[in-house]
């Protein structure tokens, strides 16, 4: 469980204060706009609430990351297996789709928690504010935005996988070294984002609403059309850089965490002993907990 553990935390407490600008810009009033960009909304964040208000809501990633990472990677590596070719890159994109579908039934009522705790100011705890959710809008309202999440994390995780075996392949099966491994961990993650992340946007805008009693679209194509409408197609982009910025260290966080904890337990020679694919060693073993060192934030 360890393995699981300490990587998703150390990349959630890292890239979190980015999330949490990142949401506030996807999700702020675009007729009366509080924020022109990411610096100034950090700034405003920091001044109302000090350093908390960056945090606001990092009790439901954590609360979720050991289990998500558990079927991320567990479905990512039985998927890749049981293919005829499991080291083709097709099969890595086969399972990284299977894996974002799985996820996003754990994943979709976390970050519905976490969205309206950071943009309400909501102190209260994930579970009471989970609860609160429920109780006004049922079983159907705590998995608001599960199919924009679905949406989301096919097209993510088949480009992260993708990104990731691509970087780490060597022709001639030289060793893969650590830093080789952090770089390609953290370039993926801001691959699989510019890929992704106008669908985030509408995500973070179906979950956000409803929150004040009334909604305003009815699905997400309404929401697609609306935004157009008022801001351009640009408001697809909106709170992109912070997101970014995010991406590689908080995916590269998790690589060196797991490295030394890996290290600690005597395991490292037998991640970094083949150069072909970290991948190859993972599925050659059948260790699923060493798979966890992948994590897409």
């Amino acid at each position: 469980m360890i393995f699981l553990l300490i990587p998703g935390c150390a990349g959630v407490i890292v890239g979190h204060p980015l999330d949490t600008i990142k949401v506030h810009l996807q999700t702020q009033n675009t007729k009366n706009p509080r924020y022109n960009g990411a610096y100034q909304c950090f700034k405003y964040l920091v001044a109302k609430d000090g350093v908390r208000g960056l945090y606001r809501g990092i009790s439901s990633p954590l609360s979720g990351v050991a289990a998500i990472n558990a079927v991320v990677f567990g479905v990512y590596g039985n998927t890749r297996r049981i293919q005829n070719n499991p080291d083709a890159l097709t099969s890595c994109m086969v399972a990284g789709a299977a894996s974002g579908i799985c996820q996003s039934f754990f994943n979709s009522p976390m970050e519905l928690v976490k969205i309206r705790m950071q943009v309400s100011g909501d102190n209260r705890s994930a579970f009471a504010v989970a609860k609160e959710i429920y109780k006004l809008e049922g079983f159907k309202g705590v998995f608001r935005g599960l199919n924009i999440t679905i949406a989301r994390e096919i097209p993510a995780f088949v480009t992260y996988f993708a990104t990731y075996e691509c970087l780490t392949r060597t022709s001639d099966n030289s060793p893969v070294s650590t830093m080789t491994m952090l770089v390609a961990g953290g370039t993926a993650g801001v691959v699989s984002w510019l890929i992704s992340y106008p669908v985030d946007i509408i995500k973070s805008r179906m979950q956000m609403d409803g929150m004040n009693g009334s909604r305003m679209y009815k699905n997400g194509l309404d929401c697609v059309r609306k935004g157009v409408a008022v801001e351009g197609y640009s408001f697809l982009f909106r709170g992109l850089a912070p997101t970014l910025v995010r991406a590689f260290p908080v995916n590269a966080s998790c690589f060196a965490v797991v490295t030394w904890t890996m290290r600690l337990f005597n395991e490292m020679p037998a991640i970094e002993s083949s150069g072909a694919s970290v991948w190859d060693n993972f599925l050659q073993n059948s260790q699923p907990a060493e798979t966890s060192t992948l994590l897409l934030q």
